[in-house]
């Protein structure tokens, strides 16, 4: 147990700074998000985008997406998480496994009493950690933006909301991550995991926001992580049913890459 704790510790230290960086820039983006809706008329701006076409607006969520604050702040924000951290966590997550292989350290770590599933878990574990502390940084910055802002408090400070999201957010950022994590376990290559997980993230997304227009691709919305992430719901509608429906969804696709990626490692040869 003292070695996976170290593995992890180690891991986390090496990556307190772009954790500290991209969850406070991540905040602050937020809080800059509740600071200029202070400036804006929410009555005024509805009669604006009341005049677009009906399939670009419900492209961006509805009307209450662009006239509620916490709506505004899911499309400025929380809807573009998989593109200002999930990108650097499907980096992070490609060569957190296939860096030790690539620079022969791996033999290393295997020669000590310890399993293979050991020292994967450490490394998933660790991924999971970095994930859940840049985001709760992210949030508890974000959560002070919204407690000072005159059009939140207005609104209401639904807490249980912002921070059923956090838990979503969470989910949703390790789902993406794992998939290139996974990737790695495939191919032991850190460049060809990162490949995967990028197209993943952009197929993904590609078929969430377009699905609705193409019925050719429609089912396939089921197949995407995105589906399953839906802060507006959350914040605006307080949809408890999707709510829960997501969380199950989210949660058990992280647990089957988590076990798929520990069965293809014990199966792997691991080059010399």
């Amino acid at each position: 147990m003292g070695q996976l704790l170290t593995i992890v510790k180690e891991y986390l230290k090496d990556k307190k700074w772009a954790t500290i960086l991209l969850g406070g820039i991540t905040g602050l983006l937020g809080v800059f998000t509740t600071y200029i809706l202070n400036e804006f008329d929410l009555e005024a701006m509805a009669s604006i985008i009341a005049l677009l076409p009906e399939g670009m607006l419900d492209f961006f969520g509805g009307m209450v997406a662009m006239t509620n604050p916490y709506g505004f702040l899911t499309v400025e924000v929380l809807g573009f998480l998989w593109l200002y951290a999930g990108i650097y966590l499907v980096f992070s997550a490609s060569s957190l496994l296939s860096q030790d292989i690539e620079e022969k350290t791996i033999e290393l770590s295997l020669s000590k009493p310890i399993t293979r599933t050991k020292f994967l878990g450490s490394k998933i574990v660790s991924l999971y950690m970095l994930i859940t502390i840049m985001m709760t940084l992210a949030f508890l910055i974000l959560s002070g933006g919204i407690a000072t802002s005159q059009m939140f408090i207005a609104e209401g400070l639904y807490w249980d909301r912002v921070w059923g999201t956090y838990v979503m957010v969470v989910l949703f950022l390790s789902a993406l991550s794992m998939i290139a994590f996974f990737g790695s376990t495939i191919f032991l290559n850190s460049k060809k995991a990162m490949v995967i997980g990028i197209v993943a993230i952009f197929l993904m997304f590609f078929i969430d926001g377009f699905y609705s227009y193409m019925e050719e691709i429609e089912n396939l919305k089921y197949f995407t992580v995105f589906f399953y992430y839906n802060p507006l719901d959350y914040l605006v509608h307080a949809d408890i049913d999707l709510f829960i429906r997501d969380i199950i969804v989210l949660a058990s696709i992280n647990a089957a890459l988590v076990i798929g990626s520990l069965i293809v490692f014990n199966k792997k040869d691991i080059p010399n």
